[in-house]
């Protein structure tokens, strides 16, 4: 993760990224354990939110992220935590994001 270009939201029960066509927004951010991501699609794509290391969160499937849907992913361990979008991007170029999770 970029720690320059990190969000911090610690503190927040719930904070919010937008998938928007090509691009998370904000990209990286840092939150406190225990908080609620709400992924909003506000692109005028389907999307996905998959973790680059399989199993480390449950992924919004592109069947349930159509423009105007949003999933909600709680995080209750820390460290960090990458992700991408597969159909606007791989693990490591294009649509990606990572979340730090702090106590």
């Amino acid at each position: 993760m970029d720690k320059g270009n990190t969000k911090s939201e610690t503190g927040e029960s719930e904070v919010t990224v937008d998938a928007v066509d090509n691009n998370f927004k904000p990209k990286y951010i840092e939150i406190s354990k225990g908080t609620a991501v709400n992924f909003v699609n506000e692109g005028r794509n389907v999307h996905n939110v998959l973790p680059v290391e399989e199993g480390a969160f449950k992924p919004i499937d592109a069947d349930d992220f159509d423009p105007g849907d949003d999933g909600t992913i709680t995080f209750d361990k820390t460290g960090d935590f990458p992700y991408y979008c597969s159909l606007h991007g791989t693990k490591t170029k294009g649509m990606i994001g990572g979340i730090r999770v702090v106590e």
